[in-house]
């Protein structure tokens, strides 16, 4: 037979099962229930897939808080219909102890110290299998500045940084580009018009004379550094400084004799155009004359006789070029051939001694001169007794 059920004893069971149960959520709850947490929020402007709410948050490696909501800022502060701003918003809770020592403004005041030197926040991969992670770090505050924002934040904001992922898929997609732009351009005809550019330069160097061009160039810049120095010269003389405002009330009253004087400036204006038109009237009598046989004969001639001017400055040009080529070379000549020249000149004055000395003795001796010394006399022989 069947022992009947006691349904006190089951009762019981159940009541004690349940009160057991209560107690064991209530110690692994209570440190969640008394736990003290700040809430932080921040904004992303890329996709957030594989983050999710508990995901955690970690400053350089260590946990301080988990992500307690996901949305759009359109749900919080921005109307869809009004604003272009699509912001993913993200609400986290930081309970680490680096936040139990400091409250309320002062809390804040701190991290915006931080925020400034670069404190951002930007989701980094667990690895291969795609999950996020809240990620609190320091980076350049200049290359990752903070997203436009038309509010002001409800809890304590850390701006967002842009994700590596982002970055790479951002430096693909400019490259990318990059590659589509020079695909469009026409290359070929950009190197031929370099190429002839570059062949344009070097006939031009060939022909041209590189030092003369050079000497030119070196001589103009040092004329205009001494320009600008000559300037700088001048202005930092204190004179100038105590002319401007002499410059100055010189223009004021300027302005004023202007404006008093209108009425002659009027009369002067209408005496101009009165002449401006006899100036029409006598150049349309020109036009008239130069468009007549003479005046046409009249600048054939001109012409004729400015091509004759300008074919004879051709030939004095050339005239004077070939003179100066003949004198470079008589200089050259003179300077080859002056060893020779100056024996030539010793020889010639000797020969000119030699030819006083010989005059000399002409004088003197003209006999001898002209038939030598005379024969020697003979011995006389002395006869023997």
């Amino acid at each position: 037979m069947s022992r009947k059920t006691n349904p006190f004893r089951l009762g019981l069971f159940i009541i004690i099962g349940v009160l057991l149960f209560v107690s064991v959520l209530a110690i692994l709850g209570a440190g969640k229930v008394f736990e003290h947490s700040v809430k932080m929020e921040t904004y992303l402007n890329e996709s957030v897939n594989g983050l999710e709410v508990g995901s955690p948050i970690k400053f350089r490696g260590v946990k301080i808080g988990t992500v307690s909501q996901i949305g759009f800022v359109t749900d919080h502060y921005v109307d869809l219909s009004q604003s272009a701003l699509r912001y993913v918003y993200l609400l986290g809770d930081l309970n680490h102890k680096m936040f139990k020592t400091k409250e309320g403004q002062e809390l804040v005041h701190a991290l915006k110290r931080e925020v400034n030197r670069g404190l951002r926040a930007r989701p980094v991969s667990l690895g291969l299998t795609g999950q996020l992670f809240l990620e609190i770090d320091y980076v350049d505050p200049e290359k990752n500045p903070p997203l436009e924002i038309t509010w002001k934040p409800k809890y304590i904001y850390v701006p967002s940084a842009p994700s590596m992922m982002s970055k790479v898929e951002s430096a693909v997609a400019s490259i990318s580009d990059t590659l589509e732009d020079i695909n469009k351009a026409n290359i070929s005809e950009a190197i031929e018009d370099v190429r002839s550019v570059a062949q344009s330069m070097s006939t031009f160097l060939k022909n041209s004379d590189t030092g003369e061009i050079s000497k030119r160039l070196t001589g103009t810049l040092f004329e205009a550094e001494k320009f600008i120095a000559r300037i700088n010269q001048l202005l930092a003389d204190p004179e100038v400084d105590s002319l401007m405002p002499d410059v100055a009330a010189a223009a004021r009253n300027l302005r004023k004799v202007m404006e008093s004087s209108s009425g002659d400036i009027v009369a002067a204006m209408k005496d101009i155009r009165k002449a401006s038109e006899s100036a029409k009237n006598v150049t349309g009598g020109m036009e008239e004359y130069l468009a007549g046989p003479k005046g046409t004969k009249t600048l054939a001639d001109l012409s004729t006789t400015l091509n004759n001017i300008s074919e004879a400055s051709d030939r004095i040009k050339g005239a004077a070029v070939r003179f100066e080529s003949t004198l470079s070379r008589v200089n050259m000549t003179v300077a080859g051939q002056q060893g020779n020249i100056e024996a030539i000149l010793d020889n010639v004055r000797r020969l000119m001694e030699n030819l006083r000395e010989l005059s000399s003795e002409a004088r003197q001796y003209p006999s001898g001169v002209l038939f030598g010394d005379p024969p020697k006399k003979a011995p006389i022989k002395q006869e023997s007794k």
